[in-house]
Parts: structure tokens; sequence; C-alpha cells
């Protein structure tokens, strides 16, 4: 690919809700452009930017794919990111590394929940949106009802610049407003050919036009001052007027077309090219200095290099670092740091990607999309930079986890194994989270749905390693609601020779809430008059911490609790320090038993966002978990429902709310607090325990 100036290049992300048509509509960019010599179909597994096994099984992105075409004599970059809630990290990984949003609506479904969410990560980004109305050669296709959609929920500033003519199976062509003509399309769509806009919609399209060019006259002054006195602009102002708007969120530009059958894309890529903005264009991108001081870099070419690493993903060649350029000229062998880890890194040769197909690329420059393969140690929110003039761009917060599952291969001595592909799947994938929690010495491996797991799953299959999945163990906690007083441990043991004796009688009882202790056990020692030596008190307190850390009732940890040594006996010989120990342990289980012992088990919050007609059904199915609604509120054209809900009962909740919403509801969880387990409950858990201890 030959060189762009930076002035030259549109960098785009294409984001929408899931099965809106985004691939689809890049594939047709790449075909229009003549990338690719055919047509790419998502559906038949010929798709260039839909490439991976998971992907052609489920007819759908999983992760970001890159793209890049010419078109009237600039560089079209663009992202092409998946809509599923599962995959929603790629999307806002995306959008951190575009210029434009091209927000994909399908005119069948309209505006649903993924379409708000990209939306509000756009504008939280501050980036132009073009929205893009799709399939509107489909059944149920309404272009009118999406563009309402669009300004009732969205924005009201959006504004049509094209209408359809015809829909569903007759849609044939798309009318430009601001030209006032009609545009139909060869076979293959590549063909484009301008005419008279029909009898039927010429009014309709009149009166269109005066509302955009109104529209894009009230984001300038002169503008609105001129249409104001003479009610018309020239066709230049009117450019000027909607690159300006676009560029300032003033204005959202509405197009329309069908990419499957290639209608409407050559409009649409003129327009990215002649309106979107440059990266130039943008403000500087703010970070910090090596001392955490405010610090800007310029999108300048001539400036030093600085660019962020958007991605990183498995090629055949190994990984490939995704790095989005801001400043400077980037070039094979040069010499940079990760300004956030310091670690040094060499360029070696750089790539411009379409798909998994790549291109080798003399210098890349600001704006511009790359791949570089083989870095030492930079992952995705790292910053590239020359040495000399370092800046750390922050990285994107990522959506927190929402789901997890106890992990463990199938297969014994593959932990090496699955450790290392974890490792990749991981700096691949950052929305993936692998813990080891440290009450059930479980691995979790959590993600944003179920179906984010299942393709970590698959993908962990494919490299040779396979694991079972469980639902993960709820980290229950034990503690005691009563007392008990002189509760006596003893550890007597005679075999011959030297045997084992240790003695101490111990009182129980809640830890004080106005306890200073910020322990889990505040150990109280009031022994006197040498009834225990002194070296043996600590192996007393390390006795009764090893049997609160395995607990008593069901193997959790124990809680909150203040145990008094009162007294003990011992013997000159047969003392030591771990019959002491011992001693403590027997004694604190048998003290624990007696002081009305209970389970805790941990409360969560959680905050619902799900459309109106679904509220009902979700706040009835949180009653029905044992779960509190704080209360609920508006969020734009959503509800919101907070509440408190046993962690035990939301294990599955990703799952199970995706049934109750048809999909459109989302929900955030974050540990709150821990209660008692009801004691039926309770039971239940115990005998699990034991159950399992027998088994092992």
């Amino acid at each position: 690919m030959k060189k762009f100036e930076a002035g030259d290049i549109r960098t785009v992300a294409l984001v929408g809700h899931g099965k809106s048509g985004k691939t689809s509509l890049g594939e047709a960019l790449l075909f229009d452009a003549k990338v690719t010599s055919r047509l790419g179909k998502v559906d038949d597994g010929s798709s260039a930017l839909d490439t991976e096994p998971e992907e052609l099984a489920r007819k759908a992105s999983v992760q970001l794919a890159l793209g890049c075409c010419e078109w009237k004599r600039r560089k079209i970059n663009f992202i092409d990111t998946p809509g599923d809630a599962n995959f929603a990290a790629d999307a806002l990984l995306g959008l951190w590394a575009a210029d434009t949003a091209l927000l994909v609506v399908s005119a069948a479904d309209g505006v649903q929940v993924g379409t708000e969410r990209v939306w509000a990560l756009a504008r939280e980004r501050r980036l132009p949106v073009v929205v893009f109305v799709s399939k509107l050669d489909r059944e149920r296709a309404s272009y009118d009802k999406a563009l309402q959609q669009v300004r009732s929920i969205l924005s009201e500033r959006a504004v049509a610049l094209q209408l359809p003519i015809g829909e569903a199976q007759a849609f044939s062509g798309v009318i430009d407003l601001l030209q006032l003509k009609a545009f139909t399309f060869s076979a293959d769509g590549r063909t484009v050919v301008a005419g008279e806009i029909p009898a039927a919609l010429r009014d309709d399209a009149v009166l269109a036009r005066e509302q955009a060019v109104e529209a894009i006259a009230t984001t300038d002054d002169q503008l609105i001052e001129k249409y104001l006195e003479t009610g018309a602009l020239t066709d230049e102002e009117i450019r000027r007027g909607l690159v300006q708007g676009l560029l300032a969120g003033a204005l959202v530009p509405v197009l329309c077309g069908a990419p499957t059958r290639n209608l409407g894309i050559p409009l649409l890529l003129d327009f990215l090219a002649d309106c979107c903005p440059p990266p130039t264009a943008r403000a500087p991108a703010a970070g910090q200095d090596r001392v955490g001081a405010p610090k800007a870099r310029a999108y300048d070419p001539a400036a030093p290099f600085a660019g962020y690493v958007f991605k990183t993903l498995a090629s055949d060649i190994g990984r490939l670092t995704l790095v989005r350029v801001v400043s400077g000229t980037l070039g094979p062998d040069m010499h940079l740091i990760n300004a956030k880890t310091g670690t040094h890194e060499r360029v070696g040769q750089i790539y411009a990607l379409v798909g998994k197909r790549r291109e080798t690329l003399e210098q890349a420059t600001v704006g511009d999309l790359v791949g570089l393969p083989k870095l030492k140690d930079t992952h995705t929110g790292d910053t590239l930079v020359d040495e000399h003039d370092p800046i750390v761009f922050p990285a994107p917060a990522l959506p927190p986890p929402v789901i997890g599952f106890s992990l463990r291969p199938k297969a014994k001595g593959d932990e090496e194994r699955l450790a290392s592909r974890l490792a990749d799947l991981l700096a691949e994938d950052p929305a993936l989270h692998l813990d080891r929690d440290p009450v059930t010495h479980e691995m979790l491996l959590r993600g944003l749905g179920q179906v984010h797991i299942e393709t970590a799953v698959s993908k962990l299959k494919r490299h040779g390693v396979e694991v079972e999945l469980e639902l993960p163990r709820v980290p229950y906690r034990e503690t005691i609601k009563g007392k008990a007083t002189d509760v006596e441990g003893k550890h007597k043991k005679q075999s011959g020779g030297r045997g084992q004796f240790g003695v101490c009688y111990l009182d129980m009882e809640p830890k004080p809430k106005d306890s200073t202790v910020e322990d889990s056990l505040e150990f109280v020692d009031e022994v006197s008059g040498g009834s225990i030596p002194r070296q043996f008190i600590p192996s007393i307190e390390k006795g009764i911490r090893d049997r609160m850390s395995r607990g008593v009732l069901a193997g959790c940890p124990v809680v909150d609790i203040r145990v008094t040594l009162k007294d003990g006996k011992y013997h000159p010989v047969d003392s030591d320090g771990r019959s002491f120990e011992i001693a403590g342990s027997k004694g604190f289980q048998a003290a624990f038993r007696a002081a009305h012992p209970i389970l805790l088990e941990p409360i969560v919050s959680l905050e619902v966002v799900s459309p109106e007609e679904y509220m009902g059904d979700i706040i009835g199915d949180i009653s029905s978990r044992r779960g509190r609604v704080l209360g609920t509120e508006a969020r734009g054209h959503h509800q919101v429902i907070r509440a408190q809900v046993p962690q035990a009962e939301v294990l599955r909740y990703a799952i199970d709310l995706e049934s109750i919403s048809a999909g459109r509801g989302h929900f955030q969880v974050a540990f709150s607090h821990y209660q008692e387990l009801p004691a039926n409950l309770a039971e239940q858990v115990i005998g699990e325990a034991k159950v399992t201890e027998d088994e092992d």
C-alpha cells in the first residue's frame, strides 16, 4: 500500500448491536474499494474479517478485526467490532483507536440495547458519530422507524442525509438529499448510476433536504445568519458546516444501505473520505509524563513517535501487537520503549491488516493502525514511545466480569500447558480474568458472559488443552452468635518413651464491634501463675488460627471471634509446642460448637439496566433469589434496578437475565457484605461439605 499523509487518513470504528450488519458492511467496503475480489458473507463463512473458528461457528464476531482501503485518494482504516455484550470490551478498544464511530443500526430491528451502549461509549470518547441504517432489504425494514428511534433514543441532532428508494424486497437505491439526486447500483453494487428522484418521493426529498440544510446551518453562526437571510447555502458552505458539525458533535449524519447486496456503499465511502475528520483535526491526546504530571501530545507527524496498544492478536507468526499511531512516524528497525514498563522494544516489520491478511508497510504515520510482531513485553493498554520524549496514555477501563467458572484441566499433567495457554488468552483478551480464590483454592476464569467463557474454552481446546468448567464454590464464612466459657482443649498421647501433653481452657465470644483488632481473631492471654509456660502460649494461638482457617462446620474460614486463654496444665517432660498447638485447636473446636455457630454468606450489590417492559419480571426474579430491591431509577430510555442478593443466587445470573430480558438487559455485581445464612440452607451447605470430605 502506498504512503498517505496524515491529513488523508480516516480511521473509523464499526460499532452497533449484535447482528446489525457491521461485518457485512466492512466486507462491502473492502469489495467496493477492490481490496477483495468477491463480496464476503458472514453466513457462508467467506468473510475476510470473521476468520476465527469460533466466529465461523457462531456466524458472529468474537473479537475486533482491522481492514483498510483506498478511496478518492484517501486511506480509510476501519475496525470491525463485535456487537455481542459478551465481547463488549473489544468494541470499547475499537472506539479507543478510532477517530470516528460508524454506528450501524438495523432497519429491521431499530435501536437496541447494544446500540445505546456503544453510543454512550462513543460520546464518552467525544468521537464524531455517523449512523448507517443497514439491512434495508430485509423484511420489516423501516428507515423512518429506525431514524425516529435514533432521534428519540440517541440524539435529537440526528440528520438524515439520505432516503431509501423502496424498502425490504423493493429497496433499489438511495436519494442523496444534499445533491437532490437518486442513485441506483449495478448488479454487484460497485457501479453507481445517478438519476432523477422518483416523482412519488420528490416532495419528501425536498422537505428532508430543507431540514438537513437548516440543521447544518445551525452549527455555525455565519452559516445560520446567511441561511436566515437568504434561505439557501452553497454546496461548499453545506459541506463546511457538515464537516464542522460532525467534528464538534453538533450533528449526527444518517446514511443508509444494504451491505449484503452492496447497495449504497460507494456513497458511504464518499462520505467517509470527504466528511469524516482526519486524526490531525483532533484535540491533542491527553496523557502523563514519567512522574505522573499531565502531558498532551498533538496528532502531529513531525512530533516524536507515540502510539498506544489497543489489542493483541494471535496469528500464524505469533502474537501481533496492534498499535494506533498518535504522533510521529513509525518505521522498521526503530527502537522504542514501553512507557508504562520501561521495556525496550525493537520494531521489526510493520503490517497493515485486512482480517488475517497482512501487507508489509515501509512506514506508518498518524492515524494508522498497524500490527507489530514479536514484541517482548507489550500488552493491551500500553504506550510505545520515543525514549527521548516519553508520554503514557491512559488505558481504557474495561467492563468488569459478571460471571465466573471454576477451571481445571481434564487430563492430569496438563497444568503447565494450561497455565501457558491461559497467559496467552489473557494477553489477547484483557476482559478475561484469572483468579485463585484464597478460600476455596479454585482457579476461577471470569468474563463478560457464558459465551465469553465458552469461547475462551474453545480456544484452549484448539491449542490442545481441554478443561472442565464448574460453577465456583461460594466462599462462605463461619462465626458464632453466643458465648462459651471454660471449654477444655486437651491433647494427651503416650506410646512408650516421651509422651505428648497439653491442656488449655478457653472462653469464646463474638468479637465486639468496638474492637480495635482488625484481624478475624482477637486473642486474649489471661494466663497467670505459670499454669502454662509462656513459650507455649504462641503455640496455642497458632493451633487456634490453623483451625480457624479450615473451619469447623463446613470447612469455611472462621471470622470475628474473640478467644480468651484462661488457664491450662502442662507436664515438665511431655509438654511441648506441638502438644499445645493441638490442644488449642481441639479447644477451639469444642468452644466454637458450644457458642451457637452459624454460617455467613456473601451478599453482592446488583445493578441491572433493562428496558422498562422487563422491569416487573426482573424485580420478581430478584425477589425469588432472596434478593432485596433497594430502588429503581430511569437512565435514558432504560430502568436501573439496584438490589442486594446472595452471591450463591447469582452465579448464573448472566444466563438468566439474558433469557428474562430477551438479551436486552445487562448488569454489574460487586461484593457488599456478609450476613447470616438461613438455617435450612446452612444445613444443606454443611451436609454437602461433609459428603465432599468423605469422598476426599
